[in-house]
């Protein structure tokens, strides 16, 4: 039997909304405006693994044919920074300045940068710059696109091939004839559970993917509007409730921060040096929350001031602590989630897309927010250790809260350096070298009983953030690659085992244990997180 994949963040939908989004008529007219339709990739880029911006790395066709049959789908309206130009130079270095200042939105350069960077229409890049655009309403529009197609059995899919050129030169039909995984899906379905009961019917069926609803950011709701008084926080608190009564499915996790200040709690450093010439997210950077973020984030939970669930606040959407800052997390621990879990309310801790720091707590993170440049790595000179990544402080609350981790196939995320790039550790022993790290730190943690500590394997399991424009692992650019990187696992943790000293792999005794433990990360571990956890 086939293994089956899971995806605790990736955006399946992206690529295809953000590309028809401002034309759907257009469309509309082809009958390509469908969550289905691939919108056809540079090969190039694919096979080299390059940054997945000219290539998609996990749309619907991808996922159905390497077997995800569960997908954690991230709504995502793109943040307006980066297409517009920086408000102010934060550099005396020359080119920095010539390059900041000929980027600006005002200019055409911009417009082309991301057009052939980021693989977004010229149309699309000019709605996100301008006056008209809105987080609120762009989320609104994106949760009807995956919607629309939600329960249908296609025949088949559509493609479209952008630009003239190409259109002229190249036929579809041939191409999805040679790369026919890459393209073509036939009696094909998805389907987002509006139940518990409908997910548990999904989940038995191998002939759907069943897809699970996310959020990441929360300036979705609009938040970038209250500090211009734009807006009052009982709007947003309004927002929230009409996603909890009248959107027709539920979101079961929010990204609660992101990679711009959200007026509700600070986000991580997350844009490594050169991203800094164009891209400027210091506002609020690594702070903890506001005074709007601490009423928000428990209205999100359903929980009123004094931590009591409130039935008049609907139901729970889980809190997401990928992008949150170390004083976030920490602020987050230690008023909402130690003092519910203390009287019985177990609220789970998710880290949906990130690596493992190698650092101890959250304090250490705070203490070198400084220290958070290019390649800056812990000691063991294995890990990122940037305060966006998972420290041992963050294990240890998953483990307790039956939380679950998602590993990033992200490789500077991950810790892959300048001097690392081409090397061999761009591969499947970066990936091992993450999980065996969370592992070997929640055995090596006094504060975890030795059951609790023997739970980190059912608290981990893929978080790919595919076509979030990352730049992918070396061998493993998509989806497809799924079922290639589960046997290179396989074999990394047998060799990994025969060592008599790793105690986090000592009740692996057979070949067969271990294959256990990769269908478990690969798939069981997320299928059992969301029938736990469902909402609704």
């Amino acid at each position: 039997m086939a293994r089956k994949f899971s995806d605790l963040h990736c955006h399946n939908h992206m690529r295809a909304h953000l590309h028809m989004q401002e034309k759907r008529s257009t469309y509309e007219k082809k009958d390509e405006f469908s969550p289905w339709t691939v919108i056809s990739s540079n090969r190039a880029g694919y096979v080299k693994g390059k940054m997945g911006a000219s290539y998609s790395q996990c749309d619907l066709v991808k996922a159905w044919n390497g077997n995800v049959r569960l997908t954690f789908n991230s709504l995502y309206p793109l943040e307006r920074q980066f297409v517009l130009g920086l408000d102010k130079i934060n550099s005396s270095d020359l080119l920095n300045i010539v390059v900041g200042v000929s980027t600006h939105d005002k200019l055409p350069l911009r417009d082309l940068i991301q057009t052939f960077y980021m693989r977004i229409p010229r149309k699309t890049v000019n709605h996100v710059q301008s006056e008209k655009y809105d987080y609120w309403e762009s989320l609104q529009r994106e949760f009807e696109f995956v919607l629309m197609d939600s329960g249908k059995r296609i025949d088949c899919n559509k493609i479209h091939t952008t630009g003239v050129i190409r259109r002229i030169f190249e036929n579809e039909k041939k191409r999805a004839t040679k790369f026919r995984d890459e393209l073509w899906a036939e009696n094909a379905r998805y389907l987002i559970p509006e139940s518990a009961e409908e997910l548990a019917e999904s989940l038995q069926s191998d002939d759907e993917i069943t897809m699970i609803l996310t959020i990441e950011g929360s300036h979705a709701l609009g938040t970038d509007l209250l500090e211009k008084g734009k807006i009052s926080i009982d709007e947003i608190s309004k927002r929230i409730q009409l996603i909890k009564n009248e959107w027709k499915v539920p979101v079961f996790f929010i990204t609660f921060s992101h990679h711009f200040n959200n007026n509700l709690c600070g986000h991580a450093h997350s844009i490594p040096d050169k991203g800094k010439i164009l891209l400027n997210q210091v506002n609020n950077m690594n702070k903890g929350f506001t005074d709007h973020g601490r009423r928000i984030v428990l209205e999100l939970l359903g929980l009123d001031n004094n931590l009591q669930k409130d039935s008049n606040l609907g139901y729970r959407i889980l809190i997401d602590v990928k992008h949150m800052s170390a004083c976030g997390r920490q602020e987050y621990y230690k008023h909402i989630v130690r003092p519910c879990l203390a009287k019985g309310d177990k609220i789970p801790v998710i880290a949906s897309h990130c690596g493992f720091s190698g650092v101890k707590t959250l304090q250490d993170h705070i203490n070198c927010f400084h220290k958070e440049k290019d390649d800056y790595s812990d000691e063991s000179k294995k890990y990122n250790a940037w305060n966006i990544n998972i420290c041992e402080e963050d294990i240890e609350m998953i483990v307790k809260t039956d939380g679950l981790f998602g590993l990033s196939f992200d490789q500077r995320i991950l810790g892959i350096t300048k001097e690392s790039k081409k090397t061999k550790r761009n591969g499947i022993e970066l990936l091992w070298d993450n999980i065996e790290g969370i592992a070997k730190s929640a055995f090596g943690n006094d504060n975890l009983s030795e059951t609790e500590k023997s739970k980190i394997w059912k608290c981990m399991t893929l978080g790919t953030d595919f076509e979030g424009l990352i730049d992918p692992i070396d061998h493993y650019p998509t989806v497809l690659e799924f079922e290639l990187f589960s046997n290179n696992l396989i074999f990394e943790i047998e060799q990994a085992r025969k060592d008599p000293k790793a105690k986090h792999l000592a009740h692996l005794k057979s070949r067969e244990d271990t294959e256990a433990l990769v269908d478990d990360f690969c798939y069981n571990n997320a299928e059992a997180f969301v029938r736990a956890n469902y909402p609704r």
